[in-house]
């Protein structure tokens, strides 16, 4: 559920940077996009595994509380439901072993 939202992060934070005037600024573009790549591969094996065992995402919601999903496993409907707080943070470990560095370095204010 957290990959799609991880995408668009990354998109955004690609088209900022289109917009930003700093040196370096395709290198970073360039790192963005192959990290979007990797997380769409991630994500066409995550669904190959879910239709292997027979689960089918129906819909799916962004409340401004949570991301929820409705899904259909072996014939019955059920949803699942994450806060925005815990898609945040799966968000940011996913990104930072992507770019392989240390989350625990990071400053919060």
């Amino acid at each position: 559920m957290e990959l799609p939202v991880l995408l668009d992060v990354l998109e955004l934070n690609i088209q900022k940077m289109k917009e930003a005037d700093f040196k370096l600024r395709h290198i970073f573009e360039l790192q963005l996009k192959s990290i979007q790549d990797e997380i769409i591969k991630q994500q066409r094996s995550i669904r190959q595994r879910m239709r292997q065992k027979g689960i089918k995402i129906i819909d799916e919601k962004r409340t401004p509380h949570s991301l929820a999903a409705e899904f259909l496993c072996r014939g019955y409907v059920d949803s699942i439901s994450m806060l925005w707080g815990k898609v945040k943070a799966d968000a940011e470990i996913m990104l930072a072993d992507h770019l392989g560095v240390d989350i625990k370095r990071i400053e919060r204010d």
